[in-house]
């Protein structure tokens, strides 16, 4: 982030001082199992939509269940004030996604 945000400078001066790349999500990425769902607006300048494909791409080389959603003209608050069509699919999304991955009680999850 320190490299591609628009304010990762000053968070690596203010805020995340030390090794820097031990406190990147990318240094534990082979640790991750849990299923992922990455929506992202693609024109934050807060996190851009690099991050997120990076992440994703990591995972997926990892086998672990991961999707990629980008929102077009979205920026980093795009939930808040983006397309009023976009909040709704983000919503939705979520809504899916907890339902794919989190059981009923005495059902197993199975990947679809």
């Amino acid at each position: 982030m320190a490299g591609t945000s628009d304010a990762g400078h000053l968070l690596k001066t203010y805020e995340c001082r030390g090794d820097l790349a031990a406190q990147s999500p990318m240094s534990h990425v082979a640790q991750v199992t849990t299923p992922t769902l990455i929506l992202h607006g693609e024109d934050g300048d807060r996190c851009p939509v690099g991050q997120a494909e990076q992440w994703f791409a990591a995972l997926r080389e990892r086998n672990v269940p991961v999707r990629l959603v980008r929102y077009p003209g979205g920026s980093h608050l795009f939930l808040l004030n983006g397309r009023p069509s976009h909040r709704m699919d983000y919503n939705e999304r979520i809504v899916q996604w907890l339902e794919q991955w989190i059981p009923v009680a005495g059902t197993p999850v199975s990947p679809s």
